[in-house]
């Protein structure tokens, strides 16, 4: 039986849960502006547009699902965790070219914050 989290290591798991979290409502955002675009006929390819929708909505429920995880230290949320921000790294640093530079610096700094927070929260048994 493994010991009950510390209260750094439980506060690396909110953060972590958090952010996920806002990572996912973020892409929420995203897909409601698609279909926004959809609605009024500004999206180039309706099924381009239609299946970024469901591809963005599929992310929104994983992210939701790993939040929750994080939250209640599910031994298998931190590894989905990790690889989507893993990916979010590199996609910060090439929003540089063509982003302002803070939402470029979020994007890579939230993908770092929250790699970080996951491994800080331990070994979930």
């Amino acid at each position: 039986m493994s010991a009950p989290p510390s209260p750094r290591q439980q506060g690396a798991g909110r953060l972590a849960a958090v952010l996920v979290a806002l990572e996912s409502l973020v892409i929420a955002g995203f897909a409601t502006f698609y279909v926004y675009e959809l609605l009024i006929g500004e999206g180039s390819d309706p099924v381009v547009v239609v299946m970024s929708i469901v591809t963005m909505l599929v992310f929104v429920v994983g992210l939701a699902y790993v939040s929750v995880g994080l939250w209640i230290r599910h031994p298998r949320a931190q590894a989905p965790a990790m690889a989507f921000n893993a990916l979010l790294i590199p996609l910060g640093f090439a929003m540089f070219q063509f982003a302002p530079w803070f939402v470029a610096g979020a994007v890579s700094g939230v993908g770092i914050v929250v790699i970080v927070a996951t491994i800080t929260m331990g070994r979930l048994d």
